[in-house]
């Protein structure tokens, strides 16, 4: 797994995650478990979890995972996010 840095977004933290292709539906579930069952646009084909500190985005295919932070997000939020992603620097 890797992480591309999203320069065009209005938060300067918004990364892209790009999971291995075995990993995708493991861990849209294990996202789905912390912060609630994604909502689904068929008409841009996206999906979305809006959890408490950031949103989480992708195509309907998973992968990659847009991450977005609001305001409150902290760096342990981070943390618990890249566990549950299996993200390491």
């Amino acid at each position: 797994m890797h992480r591309e840095k999203v320069p065009a977004c209005v938060h300067p933290e918004t990364y892209k995650y790009f999971l291995e292709r075995d990993a995708v539906i493991p861990t849209w579930q294990k996202l789905a478990a912390r912060w609630g069952e994604p909502r689904h646009n068929p008409s841009f084909r996206t999906m979305e979890i809006a959890a408490p500190r950031f949103t989480l985005r992708s195509t309907v295919l998973g992968n990659p995972i847009t991450v977005l932070r609001r305001r409150e997000c902290t760096a342990d939020d981070v943390a618990e996010l890249h566990a549950l992603l299996g993200y390491h620097e």
